[in-house]
């Protein structure tokens, strides 16, 4: 840039769009130090620009104090998307009717609404099969997008190429899937690090602490890797996988049985999401077990739980309705192929135990 046209801009312009930059080119939030070494600034000058960002709701700052994009950002992309190529026609596939996921289509629901879209919403009832066909059939229908959340990470190559040769963008939603051209999910490895933080300051860092884990995705693959990876600095506590559970509470029932008749006591127990969680603590109440439990996700009965002192004590929260936003607006951003386009978007979960769960209102 010649010195004429610097001195003509704004320096705190100028400052304000770097550290969005930054946090573009990042694929996860970003802490203060990483913006300051990124942007080779003092950290007291890049936390000015991040506080005043924060308040114009164009960053976000998670509990854990590392910087994302911000709603706001993505309201004023939307704006941008309508000027370019518009969407025409969306589809999105989810797993089962469970409220994570009915919380998504809402939202898409709403925003198709708002935008004049046509959007063809199908469930794949938990069959990978099924979700095949649901995203043939998108194809069939000539949709512009297509937004998927996997049944499994795996098993949508052949079709999701087939959506790529129609020159149809895919993203994937919560979960990554072979063949999409890119996914918005939560930043599951901080979820499982946030849990297992909670967990041991519960234990007292002491004790034994069992994993129950969810269905063939990557989500529930990095929430377990980060959980372990964060109770491994806690060498007073032994930690083993439980059981493998799924996406209903029957799954968890089933794997909390599996743990007690193990014949292993445990003082603690982590679970994959809030449905497994719920389900493991219908079991150890009955049997008069009081085992603490933190599991994903933030859904409604789990913190009913945390505020009545139930046997789950903590969730690491998650957003759906935001999810389903952020998948819409970077899908549209794709298709239009406008400038530099972060393809990896993961969204800062936030933990919820006794200590705030009276400031947090849940998506359901």
């Amino acid at each position: 840039m010649k010195p004429s046209e610097r001195r003509h801009r704004v320096p705190a312009l100028s400052r304000a769009t770097r550290v969005l930059d930054a946090l573009a080119a990042a694929d996860r939030p970003c802490s203060l130090a990483q913006l300051s070494s990124a942007l080779g600034a003092p950290k007291t000058s890049v936390l000015g620009v991040c506080q005043a960002l924060t308040e114009e709701r164009l960053i976000i700052r998670g509990m854990d104090g590392t910087y994302a994009p911000g709603p706001r950002l993505f309201e004023l992309a939307s704006v941008a998307r309508t000027h370019s190529q518009p969407l025409r026609k969306v589809g999105f596939t989810y797993p089962q009717h469970e409220a994570f996921f009915l919380a998504e289509r809402a939202q898409l629901q709403v925003e198709s609404t708002e935008r004049g879209i046509e959007i063809d919403i199908r469930c794949a009832d938990r069959s990978i099969a099924t979700q095949i066909d649901d995203i043939l059939g998108f194809i069939a229908n000539g949709v512009d997008l297509i937004l998927v959340e996997p049944v499994m990470s795996e098993g949508l190559e052949d079709v999701l190429s087939k959506a790529r040769a129609a020159q149809i963008t895919v993203v994937a939603v919560g979960s990554s899937t072979s063949g999409a051209d890119a996914v918005v999910s939560t930043d599951n490895a901080k979820a499982g690090a946030l849990a297992a933080v909670l967990l041991a300051r519960v234990l007292g860092r002491q004790g034994t602490v069992a994993v129950v884990d969810g269905i063939a995705i990557t989500a529930n693959a990095d929430r377990i890797s980060g959980f372990l990876g964060a109770m491994a600095e806690h060498p007073g506590i032994s930690t083993l996988i439980g059981a493998r559970g799924a996406l209903n509470e029957d799954s968890g029932q089933v794997a909390a049985q599996e743990i007690l008749a193990s014949g292993t006591e445990v003082d603690g127990i982590f679970a994959a999401n809030d449905q497994i969680a719920l389900g493991i603590a219908t079991v150890l109440t009955e049997r008069g077990k009081p085992v603490p439990i933190v599991s994903v996700d933030g859904a409604a009965r789990a913190i009913e739980q945390i505020r009545a002192g139930g046997l789950i004590v903590g969730t690491a929260a998650q957003d759906p309705r935001r999810l389903a936003m952020v998948a819409l607006e970077l899908g549209s951003a794709l298709r239009s192929g406008s400038g530099r386009i972060q393809r990896a978007v993961f969204l800062p979960p936030r933990i919820v135990d006794r200590t705030n769960v009276e400031d947090y209102q849940t998506w359901e």
